[in-house]
């Protein structure tokens, strides 16, 4: 018989996490213990979700790094161990680095296994990580031990066999690593962004013409960053050889560098061309910046946030996102992932001005800083942008909530009836815009009648809001979620979320159709709705009276759990996560006396 498979570890104590979240730990641990593909499948499935959803509280619980080390054990499937190396990038201790690095040096692993190993020894980005993730000085070490040998061994074999590790090394900062890299210039291009010495630079600029043309603009960045005013008279001497765009580019470095006597050379650049305010422009920005090559500044701060203090993150990064943006003024960035660390940025220094600053450079970003966003076009009164940027960015309930707080109700209403999303930001927009509008008596209904689903903690029953779940966010990290802190403190402090709207501000909708949605919700009526049966039926609640009471309310039945399904009736019995997706949708259940058949 085949030997049983050993649980999946999990900590007893899992209170520094909310309980919703532990309970999903839990399950996937549970998961992952199954050794068949589809049981597998669904393991890395929920993996996925639960990294995607919940990855800003994981890192509070240092102790699930044990479920990252099970998932490296030699007996697990292989891209359970990949997932494992990916775990552990919220972990970074010294046990952590050397359990990886055991892995990534060892040529007998599985290609894949390395090369993610490799990626989180090198990785030293905060992101969405919890606060408290921090490398240690003694952990960047180890990790940099390990990187130094793959760099000389692959360097030393002629190919790098690992795809992530070139970006990996982007966030190394270690001058041993830096000269390995520069001595091969041609194989580690993709590795050279924004840390070198002076010396490096050197010869990094001696050797330029060996790396690869899709990395040269970021290493020539480098090299003038790296050197200073140094760099000016090389990138003057350089630009005499090569094409136009990059000319231009040279010449803007050796401004940038060394001042106002490269001018003359870069205004002979630009006098020809069509477009030669823009270049004016940009050249303007350097010389009040003197010495500041932005981009490379900005993501020498974007690679190391999770080496910093948690104190000092918001500052520093709020300067790494202008730095990143400030050149886009000029010109769009060439490589699309400075937008996304440009981006992380922005999220970094929770400022809802730099978010619009980054929306307008460049929209396709909006959905990385979406509340951010959001919240800033609610602060400064703009309705319309609200309601266009929510419907497009599946964020109805952070921009009514938003319209709410900042004084324009009944817009806000209006942007809450699009979505069916039943979330404790919408319920506290329904109801803070109904105390603003003149119909405190809503809101109290509202609050009374209408609370959002309480997060699951178990298999057992959807809590009444507010659950455990709530309760500890409230208590423990009350501005992760403000509006769910709103709820549990009660009316007044929903109340006290209201700002007045700035003088500017677009007016209101001039409809008070929008109450009227509100007073049909909680009026509760049947005609014309949908209805869903929900579970099992049959020993306490008759489905055949069930279906025909609907029927004679006017109501419609539905045969799924669908989106936009006004009400369910719960059978005898029901899963609790079918009874947790309606509710979250916005799916209402029929009460004792609502309907004929209902105990």
């Amino acid at each position: 018989m085949p030997e049983p498979v050993s649980p999946a570890p999990v900590p007893a104590d899992l209170s520094a996490i909310p309980p919703g979240i532990a309970m999903r730990v839990r399950d996937v641990a549970t998961c992952l213990i199954g050794d068949d593909g589809d049981s597998v499948d669904v393991a890395l499935y929920r993996l996925e979700r639960l990294l995607h959803d919940d990855e800003p509280w994981l890192g509070a619980a240092p102790a699930l790094a044990e479920l990252g080390w099970w998932m490296l054990d030699a007996a697990r499937p292989t891209r359970v161990r990949v997932q494992g190396c990916a775990w552990l990038s919220m972990f970074p201790s010294v046990e952590t680095v050397q359990r990886l690095a055991a892995i990534a040096l060892d040529a007998n692993e599985p290609t894949a296994l390395r090369d993610q190993a490799a990626w989180t020894l090198g990785y030293r980005q905060a992101q969405a990580m919890h606060p408290s993730v921090r490398w240690t000085e003694e952990a960047i070490a180890a990790a940099d031990d390990a990187l130094l040998a793959l760099v000389q061994g692959f360097t030393a074999a002629g190919a790098n066999p690992l795809e992530q590790l070139a970006v990996a090394l982007r966030h190394v900062q270690r001058p041993e690593i830096i000269d390995a890299l520069v001595r091969a210039p041609g194989l580690w291009g993709e590795a050279l962004e924004c840390f070198a010495t002076p010396t490096a630079a050197r010869a990094l600029w001696t050797d330029l013409d060996r790396v690869g043309g899709a990395h040269r603009l970021r290493v020539v960045r480098l090299v003038a960053h790296a050197l200073g005013a140094e760099a000016a008279p090389l990138l003057h001497a350089r630009a005499e050889t090569v094409s136009l765009d990059e000319r231009l580019e040279l010449r803007q470095l050796a401004v940038a560098v060394g001042g106002e006597a490269w001018l003359g050379a870069l205004e002979t650049e630009l006098a020809p061309l069509k477009y030669v305010d823009m270049g004016r422009a940009r050249a303007r920005w350097h010389l009040e910046h003197p010495g500041v090559v932005p981009t490379t500044r900005g993501l020498a701060v974007a690679r190391v946030t999770a080496t910093m203090p948690a104190e000092e993150r918001a500052a520093r990064c709020a300067i790494a996102a202008d730095d990143l943006g400030a050149l886009t003024r000029f010109e769009r960035h060439a490589e699309a992932y400075l937008y996304a660390l440009w981006a992380e940025m922005v999220r970094g220094a929770g400022d809802p001005a730099r978010a619009t600053a980054l929306v307008t450079a460049h929209p396709e970003s909006a959905a990385r800083v979406r509340d951010l966003y959001l919240d800033d076009l609610a602060a400064r009164g703009r309705a319309r942008q609200v309601a266009a940027a929510a419907q497009g960015l599946e964020g109805a309930d952070r921009g009514a909530l938003g319209l709410a707080i900042h004084g324009r109700p009944l817009a806000a209403l209006e942007l809450a009836a699009t979505t069916r999303l039943h979330t404790a930001e919408i319920v506290v927009a329904r109801a803070l815009a109904c105390y603003r509008a003149g119909r405190p008596e809503l809101m109290d209904r509202i609050l009374a009648e209408d609370l959002p689903p309480a997060e699951l903690v178990d298999d057992v029953e959807v809590p009444a809001f507010p659950g455990p779940h709530e309760r500890w966010l409230a208590e423990h990290a009350p501005d992760a979620r403000p509006a769910v802190t709103a709820l549990v403190r009660g009316p007044d402090a929903v109340r006290a979320l209201a700002r007045a709207a700035p003088a500017d501000a677009e007016p209101d909708r001039p409809t008070l159709a929008p109450l009227d949605a509100v007073v049909r919700r909680l009026g509760r009526g049947l005609k014309g709705a949908t209805v869903y049966l929900a579970g099992e039926f049959g020993q306490i609640v008759d489905r055949a009276v069930v279906t025909k009471a609907i029927a004679a309310a006017g109501a419609r039945l539905v045969s799924g759990p669908f989106p936009d399904t006004d009400y369910y009736v719960h059978g005898d019995y029901c899963l609790v996560q079918t009874i947790a997706q309606l509710e979250r949708q916005g799916t209402r259940r029929l009460r004792t006396g609502e309907l004929e058949g209902i105990p």
